[in-house]
Protein backbone atom coordinates (compact mmCIF):
# COMPACT_ATOMS: atom_id res chain seq x y z
CA UNK A 1 0.00 0.00 0.00
CA UNK A 2 2.85 2.38 0.82
CA UNK A 3 4.37 1.75 -2.59
CA UNK A 4 1.05 2.24 -4.41
CA UNK A 5 0.39 5.50 -2.59
CA UNK A 6 3.85 6.74 -3.50
CA UNK A 7 3.23 5.75 -7.10
CA UNK A 8 -0.12 7.52 -7.17
CA UNK A 9 1.57 10.62 -5.83
CA UNK A 10 4.07 10.48 -8.68
CA UNK A 11 1.27 10.31 -11.26
CA UNK A 12 -0.56 13.24 -9.71
CA UNK A 13 2.67 15.20 -9.68
CA UNK A 14 3.06 14.53 -13.38
CA UNK A 15 -0.41 15.87 -14.08
CA UNK A 16 0.18 18.99 -12.09
CA UNK A 17 3.50 19.80 -13.74
CA UNK A 18 2.23 19.03 -17.22
CA UNK A 19 -0.83 21.22 -16.77
CA UNK A 20 1.04 24.32 -15.68
CA UNK A 21 2.01 26.46 -18.67
CA UNK A 22 5.15 28.56 -18.84
CA UNK A 23 4.05 32.17 -18.58
CA UNK A 24 6.47 34.49 -20.47
CA UNK A 25 6.32 36.81 -17.47
CA UNK A 26 7.35 34.06 -15.10
CA UNK A 27 10.65 34.64 -13.24
CA UNK A 28 13.61 32.63 -14.56
CA UNK A 29 14.06 30.58 -11.38
CA UNK A 30 10.40 29.44 -11.47
CA UNK A 31 10.71 28.52 -15.16
CA UNK A 32 13.83 26.45 -14.45
CA UNK A 33 12.07 24.73 -11.54
CA UNK A 34 9.14 23.65 -13.75
CA UNK A 35 11.45 22.50 -16.56
CA UNK A 36 13.46 20.37 -14.14
CA UNK A 37 10.37 18.80 -12.59
CA UNK A 38 8.94 18.06 -16.04
CA UNK A 39 12.11 16.33 -17.12
CA UNK A 40 12.06 14.15 -14.02
CA UNK A 41 8.38 13.24 -13.97
CA UNK A 42 8.09 12.56 -17.70
CA UNK A 43 10.78 9.90 -17.31
CA UNK A 44 9.24 8.49 -14.15
CA UNK A 45 7.38 5.63 -15.83
CA UNK A 46 10.05 4.10 -17.99
CA UNK A 47 9.99 1.19 -15.57
CA UNK A 48 12.58 -0.77 -13.64
CA UNK A 49 15.36 -2.19 -15.78
CA UNK A 50 18.03 -3.29 -13.34
CA UNK A 51 19.41 -6.79 -13.03
CA UNK A 52 19.44 -9.07 -11.14
CA UNK A 53 16.44 -9.08 -8.82
CA UNK A 54 14.53 -5.95 -9.58
CA UNK A 55 14.58 -2.18 -9.69
CA UNK A 56 11.68 -0.15 -8.38
CA UNK A 57 9.85 2.70 -10.02
CA UNK A 58 12.03 5.62 -9.08
CA UNK A 59 11.45 9.19 -8.04
CA UNK A 60 13.82 12.12 -7.68
CA UNK A 61 13.82 13.50 -4.17
CA UNK A 62 14.42 17.00 -2.92
CA UNK A 63 11.93 19.50 -4.32
CA UNK A 64 13.66 22.41 -2.65
CA UNK A 65 16.77 21.88 -4.72
CA UNK A 66 19.18 24.62 -5.60
CA UNK A 67 19.10 26.01 -9.14
CA UNK A 68 22.30 24.07 -9.88
CA UNK A 69 20.68 20.85 -8.63
CA UNK A 70 17.58 21.37 -10.73
CA UNK A 71 19.65 22.04 -13.81
CA UNK A 72 21.75 18.89 -13.19
CA UNK A 73 18.61 16.77 -12.88
CA UNK A 74 16.97 18.17 -16.01
CA UNK A 75 20.15 17.83 -18.06
CA UNK A 76 20.72 14.29 -16.90
CA UNK A 77 17.14 13.34 -17.75
CA UNK A 78 17.37 14.67 -21.29
CA UNK A 79 20.97 13.81 -22.11
CA UNK A 80 20.59 10.30 -20.78
CA UNK A 81 17.99 9.52 -23.42
CA UNK A 82 20.14 10.86 -26.26
CA UNK A 83 23.31 9.13 -25.11
CA UNK A 84 21.53 5.76 -25.08
CA UNK A 85 21.36 5.67 -28.86
CA UNK A 86 22.99 2.48 -30.13
CA UNK A 87 23.43 1.08 -26.61
CA UNK A 88 21.67 -2.18 -25.73
CA UNK A 89 18.81 -1.39 -23.37
CA UNK A 90 18.24 -3.56 -20.33
CA UNK A 91 14.78 -5.08 -20.79
CA UNK A 92 12.31 -7.40 -19.09
CA UNK A 93 11.25 -5.55 -16.00
CA UNK A 94 13.96 -5.75 -13.37
CA UNK A 95 16.37 -7.24 -15.90
CA UNK A 96 15.34 -10.78 -15.01
CA UNK A 97 12.30 -12.96 -14.57
CA UNK A 98 10.92 -14.23 -11.30
CA UNK A 99 12.65 -17.60 -11.73
CA UNK A 100 16.32 -18.03 -10.83
CA UNK A 101 17.83 -19.47 -13.99
CA UNK A 102 19.74 -22.70 -13.47
CA UNK A 103 17.77 -23.87 -10.44
CA UNK A 104 16.94 -27.13 -12.24
CA UNK A 105 20.04 -29.07 -13.28
CA UNK A 106 21.18 -32.54 -12.22
CA UNK A 107 18.46 -35.13 -11.47
CA UNK A 108 15.78 -32.54 -12.20
CA UNK A 109 13.30 -35.20 -13.36
CA UNK A 110 13.62 -37.57 -10.39
CA UNK A 111 11.09 -37.34 -7.56
CA UNK A 112 12.25 -38.66 -4.14
CA UNK A 113 10.61 -41.80 -2.72
CA UNK A 114 7.12 -41.43 -1.17
CA UNK A 115 7.16 -40.11 2.39
CA UNK A 116 10.50 -38.34 1.92
CA UNK A 117 11.20 -34.82 3.13
CA UNK A 118 14.05 -32.95 1.46
CA UNK A 119 15.67 -29.80 2.83
CA UNK A 120 18.26 -27.87 0.87
CA UNK A 121 20.09 -24.62 1.38
CA UNK A 122 21.87 -22.97 -1.52
CA UNK A 123 24.14 -19.94 -1.77
CA UNK A 124 24.34 -18.16 -5.12
CA UNK A 125 26.75 -15.41 -6.12
CA UNK A 126 25.96 -13.26 -9.15
CA UNK A 127 28.65 -11.10 -10.74
CA UNK A 128 26.77 -9.08 -13.37
CA UNK A 129 27.97 -6.52 -15.89
CA UNK A 130 26.23 -4.31 -18.41
CA UNK A 131 27.03 -1.33 -20.65
CA UNK A 132 24.15 0.92 -19.60
CA UNK A 133 21.00 0.83 -17.50
CA UNK A 134 18.47 3.51 -16.76
CA UNK A 135 15.31 4.48 -14.97
CA UNK A 136 13.26 7.58 -14.27
CA UNK A 137 15.46 10.42 -15.36
CA UNK A 138 18.84 8.95 -14.45
CA UNK A 139 21.20 6.85 -16.52
CA UNK A 140 23.98 4.66 -15.17
CA UNK A 141 27.07 3.72 -17.18
CA UNK A 142 29.29 0.71 -16.47
CA UNK A 143 26.89 -0.84 -13.94
CA UNK A 144 28.13 -3.71 -11.80
CA UNK A 145 25.85 -5.83 -9.63
CA UNK A 146 27.33 -8.03 -6.89
CA UNK A 147 24.58 -10.18 -5.35
CA UNK A 148 24.57 -12.95 -2.76
CA UNK A 149 21.42 -15.05 -2.63
CA UNK A 150 20.50 -17.65 -0.03
CA UNK A 151 17.77 -20.01 -1.27
CA UNK A 152 16.13 -22.29 1.29
CA UNK A 153 13.93 -25.14 0.00
CA UNK A 154 11.81 -27.67 1.83
CA UNK A 155 9.95 -30.37 -0.10
CA UNK A 156 7.76 -33.31 0.86
CA UNK A 157 6.65 -36.28 -1.25
CA UNK A 158 3.33 -37.80 -0.18
CA UNK A 159 2.57 -41.48 0.32
CA UNK A 160 -0.18 -41.61 -2.27
CA UNK A 161 -0.62 -41.63 -6.03
CA UNK A 162 -2.26 -39.30 -8.53
CA UNK A 163 -2.60 -40.46 -12.14
CA UNK A 164 -0.11 -43.21 -11.37
CA UNK A 165 2.51 -40.73 -10.15
CA UNK A 166 3.79 -39.54 -6.80
CA UNK A 167 2.66 -36.03 -5.73
CA UNK A 168 4.84 -33.61 -3.81
CA UNK A 169 5.18 -29.96 -2.95
CA UNK A 170 8.15 -27.61 -2.55
CA UNK A 171 8.45 -24.23 -0.78
CA UNK A 172 11.28 -21.86 -1.70
CA UNK A 173 12.25 -18.88 0.47
CA UNK A 174 14.99 -16.62 -0.99
CA UNK A 175 16.96 -13.98 0.88
CA UNK A 176 19.44 -11.71 -0.86
CA UNK A 177 21.90 -8.90 -0.26
CA UNK A 178 23.81 -6.96 -2.84
CA UNK A 179 25.52 -3.86 -4.11
CA UNK A 180 25.09 -1.93 -7.32
CA UNK A 181 27.87 0.41 -8.42
CA UNK A 182 27.78 2.59 -11.53
CA UNK A 183 28.72 5.94 -13.01
CA UNK A 184 26.21 8.72 -13.50
CA UNK A 185 26.94 10.46 -16.79
CA UNK A 186 25.79 13.42 -18.87
CA UNK A 187 26.82 12.43 -22.36
CA UNK A 188 30.45 11.35 -22.01
CA UNK A 189 31.17 13.42 -18.89
CA UNK A 190 31.36 11.69 -15.52
CA UNK A 191 28.97 13.21 -13.01
CA UNK A 192 29.64 10.98 -10.03
CA UNK A 193 29.99 7.43 -8.81
CA UNK A 194 26.77 5.92 -7.53
CA UNK A 195 26.29 2.99 -5.16
CA UNK A 196 23.23 1.24 -3.80
CA UNK A 197 23.31 -1.46 -1.11
CA UNK A 198 20.23 -3.43 -0.16
CA UNK A 199 19.08 -6.66 1.43
CA UNK A 200 15.79 -8.46 2.01
CA UNK A 201 13.60 -11.42 1.21
CA UNK A 202 12.72 -12.29 -2.35
CA UNK A 203 9.38 -13.61 -3.52
CA UNK A 204 8.55 -17.03 -2.00
CA UNK A 205 7.70 -19.82 -4.44
CA UNK A 206 5.24 -22.69 -3.99
CA UNK A 207 5.66 -25.62 -6.41
CA UNK A 208 3.27 -28.58 -6.44
CA UNK A 209 4.15 -31.41 -8.81
CA UNK A 210 3.79 -35.10 -9.71
CA UNK A 211 6.65 -37.49 -10.51
CA UNK A 212 6.74 -40.75 -12.48
CA UNK A 213 9.35 -43.48 -13.01
CA UNK A 214 9.78 -46.12 -15.73
CA UNK A 215 13.08 -47.98 -15.61
CA UNK A 216 15.88 -45.51 -16.32
CA UNK A 217 13.38 -42.80 -17.28
CA UNK A 218 12.04 -40.31 -14.74
CA UNK A 219 9.89 -37.22 -15.26
CA UNK A 220 8.04 -34.54 -13.27
CA UNK A 221 5.30 -32.10 -14.17
CA UNK A 222 4.98 -29.10 -11.85
CA UNK A 223 3.69 -25.54 -11.61
CA UNK A 224 5.66 -22.90 -9.70
CA UNK A 225 3.64 -20.06 -8.17
CA UNK A 226 5.68 -16.93 -7.37
CA UNK A 227 4.03 -14.88 -4.62
CA UNK A 228 4.74 -11.11 -4.70
CA UNK A 229 5.66 -10.83 -1.04
CA UNK A 230 9.38 -10.03 -1.34
CA UNK A 231 11.00 -6.69 -0.62
CA UNK A 232 9.97 -4.03 -3.11
CA UNK A 233 10.37 -0.32 -2.43
CA UNK A 234 10.05 2.84 -4.48
CA UNK A 235 13.53 3.76 -5.67
CA UNK A 236 14.87 7.28 -5.31
CA UNK A 237 17.65 9.38 -6.79
CA UNK A 238 19.26 12.44 -5.26
CA UNK A 239 21.05 14.67 -7.79
CA UNK A 240 23.43 16.56 -5.47
CA UNK A 241 25.40 14.84 -4.20
CA UNK A 242 24.66 12.05 -6.72
CA UNK A 243 23.05 9.13 -4.86
CA UNK A 244 20.58 6.33 -5.49
CA UNK A 245 18.56 4.24 -3.04
CA UNK A 246 16.39 1.13 -3.37
CA UNK A 247 17.38 0.58 -7.00
CA UNK A 248 18.01 -3.02 -5.96
CA UNK A 249 14.72 -4.74 -5.16
CA UNK A 250 14.59 -8.44 -4.37
CA UNK A 251 10.85 -8.81 -4.94
CA UNK A 252 9.13 -8.41 -8.30
CA UNK A 253 5.87 -6.82 -7.06
CA UNK A 254 3.93 -9.12 -9.36
CA UNK A 255 2.74 -12.72 -9.26
CA UNK A 256 4.11 -15.22 -11.78
CA UNK A 257 3.26 -18.77 -12.79
CA UNK A 258 5.59 -21.28 -14.39
CA UNK A 259 4.51 -24.74 -15.64
CA UNK A 260 7.50 -27.06 -15.98
CA UNK A 261 8.24 -30.47 -17.46
CA UNK A 262 11.48 -32.05 -16.16
CA UNK A 263 13.05 -35.24 -17.52
CA UNK A 264 15.99 -37.41 -16.42
CA UNK A 265 17.49 -40.49 -17.99
CA UNK A 266 19.89 -42.19 -15.57
CA UNK A 267 21.65 -45.50 -16.22
CA UNK A 268 23.03 -46.72 -12.87
CA UNK A 269 25.19 -49.37 -14.58
CA UNK A 270 27.34 -46.87 -16.44
CA UNK A 271 26.56 -43.85 -14.26
CA UNK A 272 25.47 -41.63 -17.15
CA UNK A 273 22.79 -38.98 -16.57
CA UNK A 274 21.00 -36.73 -19.06
CA UNK A 275 18.51 -34.23 -17.61
CA UNK A 276 16.39 -31.47 -19.12
CA UNK A 277 13.68 -29.09 -17.92
CA UNK A 278 11.40 -27.00 -20.12
CA UNK A 279 9.47 -24.15 -18.48
CA UNK A 280 7.22 -21.29 -19.54
CA UNK A 281 7.08 -18.25 -17.27
CA UNK A 282 3.95 -16.08 -17.22
CA UNK A 283 3.83 -12.87 -15.20
CA UNK A 284 0.98 -10.65 -14.10
CA UNK A 285 1.17 -6.87 -14.48
CA UNK A 286 3.25 -4.80 -12.09
CA UNK A 287 0.70 -2.07 -11.31
CA UNK A 288 3.30 0.13 -9.61
CA UNK A 289 5.18 0.54 -12.90
CA UNK A 290 2.35 -0.30 -15.34
CA UNK A 291 4.64 -2.88 -16.92
CA UNK A 292 3.43 -6.21 -18.29
CA UNK A 293 6.35 -8.61 -18.76
CA UNK A 294 5.96 -10.91 -21.76
CA UNK A 295 6.07 -14.71 -21.31
CA UNK A 296 9.39 -16.50 -21.54
CA UNK A 297 10.57 -20.00 -22.45
CA UNK A 298 13.38 -21.56 -20.40
CA UNK A 299 15.36 -24.69 -21.28
CA UNK A 300 17.80 -26.11 -18.71
CA UNK A 301 20.15 -29.00 -19.52
CA UNK A 302 22.59 -31.20 -17.59
CA UNK A 303 24.86 -34.12 -18.51
CA UNK A 304 26.86 -35.87 -15.76
CA UNK A 305 28.87 -39.00 -15.12
CA UNK A 306 28.25 -40.52 -11.67
CA UNK A 307 31.01 -42.56 -10.07
CA UNK A 308 30.73 -45.38 -7.48
CA UNK A 309 32.55 -43.26 -4.86
CA UNK A 310 29.65 -40.77 -4.78
CA UNK A 311 31.19 -38.07 -6.97
CA UNK A 312 29.65 -36.84 -10.21
CA UNK A 313 31.05 -34.40 -12.76
CA UNK A 314 29.50 -32.85 -15.81
CA UNK A 315 28.28 -29.79 -17.65
CA UNK A 316 25.13 -27.69 -17.29
CA UNK A 317 23.58 -24.80 -19.17
CA UNK A 318 20.39 -22.97 -19.94
CA UNK A 319 18.69 -20.86 -22.57
CA UNK A 320 16.19 -18.09 -21.84
CA UNK A 321 14.06 -16.46 -24.54
CA UNK A 322 11.16 -14.07 -24.14
CA UNK A 323 8.13 -14.81 -26.31
CA UNK A 324 6.51 -11.57 -27.39
CA UNK A 325 6.86 -7.98 -26.29
CA UNK A 326 6.57 -6.33 -22.91
CA UNK A 327 3.59 -3.98 -22.80
CA UNK A 328 2.04 -1.32 -20.61
CA UNK A 329 2.78 2.37 -20.23
CA UNK A 330 6.05 1.74 -18.40
CA UNK A 331 7.44 -0.53 -21.12
CA UNK A 332 6.22 1.69 -23.97
CA UNK A 333 7.75 4.82 -22.48
CA UNK A 334 11.02 3.06 -21.93
CA UNK A 335 11.12 1.84 -25.53
CA UNK A 336 10.37 5.34 -26.77
CA UNK A 337 13.04 6.85 -24.52
CA UNK A 338 15.84 4.56 -25.68
CA UNK A 339 14.66 4.44 -29.29
CA UNK A 340 14.13 0.68 -29.67
CA UNK A 341 11.20 -1.18 -31.15
CA UNK A 342 11.67 -4.42 -29.21
CA UNK A 343 12.55 -5.39 -25.65
CA UNK A 344 12.56 -9.17 -26.14
CA UNK A 345 15.25 -10.58 -23.86
CA UNK A 346 17.41 -13.67 -24.15
CA UNK A 347 20.49 -15.22 -22.57
CA UNK A 348 22.46 -18.46 -22.72
CA UNK A 349 24.85 -20.09 -20.26
CA UNK A 350 27.18 -23.06 -19.86
CA UNK A 351 29.51 -24.27 -17.15
CA UNK A 352 30.83 -27.19 -15.07
CA UNK A 353 29.09 -28.93 -12.18
CA UNK A 354 30.32 -31.30 -9.47
CA UNK A 355 28.30 -33.19 -6.87
CA UNK A 356 29.07 -35.54 -4.01
CA UNK A 357 26.50 -37.88 -2.44
CA UNK A 358 27.04 -39.75 0.82
CA UNK A 359 25.32 -40.58 4.12
CA UNK A 360 25.65 -39.21 7.62
CA UNK A 361 24.66 -42.36 9.49
CA UNK A 362 21.46 -43.40 7.74
CA UNK A 363 20.68 -39.89 6.43
CA UNK A 364 21.42 -39.21 2.73
CA UNK A 365 23.18 -35.90 2.04
CA UNK A 366 24.45 -34.28 -1.11
CA UNK A 367 26.77 -31.39 -1.93
CA UNK A 368 26.71 -29.49 -5.20
CA UNK A 369 29.09 -26.89 -6.64
CA UNK A 370 28.40 -25.19 -9.96
CA UNK A 371 29.69 -22.33 -12.10
CA UNK A 372 28.01 -20.94 -15.19
CA UNK A 373 29.01 -18.12 -17.50
CA UNK A 374 26.24 -16.32 -19.37
CA UNK A 375 26.76 -15.19 -22.97
CA UNK A 376 24.90 -13.74 -25.96
CA UNK A 377 22.66 -11.76 -23.62
CA UNK A 378 20.17 -9.42 -25.25
CA UNK A 379 18.26 -6.80 -23.27
CA UNK A 380 19.52 -8.13 -19.94
CA UNK A 381 22.78 -8.41 -18.04
CA UNK A 382 25.41 -11.09 -18.55
CA UNK A 383 26.43 -12.76 -15.30
CA UNK A 384 28.95 -15.13 -13.86
CA UNK A 385 27.16 -17.30 -11.33
CA UNK A 386 28.68 -19.54 -8.64
CA UNK A 387 26.35 -21.86 -6.73
CA UNK A 388 26.86 -24.12 -3.72
CA UNK A 389 24.02 -26.29 -2.38
CA UNK A 390 23.72 -28.65 0.60
CA UNK A 391 20.81 -31.13 0.60
CA UNK A 392 19.61 -33.58 3.25
CA UNK A 393 16.82 -36.16 2.92
CA UNK A 394 14.95 -38.01 5.64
Amino acid sequence: MKMLLATAGLIRGSSRVGAKSLDPRMPDHEREDIDARRAVVQNAWMGPVLWPLGLGAARVVGRDMSRRSRAWTAALSVAAVTCLGGVPARAIEGGTGAYILGSRDTLSGIAPPPGTTVISNGVWHFDARGPMIGSTGIRLANPKADIYLNKFDIAHVFKTQIFGGTPGINLTIPYASGTLTADGRIGGRLVGELEDRNYGFGDPVLTPGIGWHAGNFHWITAVSIFLPWGKYELASATPVPPAIDNFLNFGKNRASFMPTFSFTWLDPKIGLELSAALSFEFSLRNHATNWQTAPAAILELAALRHWPNGFAFGVVGYAYQQIGEDSGLGAERFKAAVGVSSLEARVFSIGPIATYSTKFGATPVRFKLKYVNEFEAKHRFESKVVTGVFTVSF
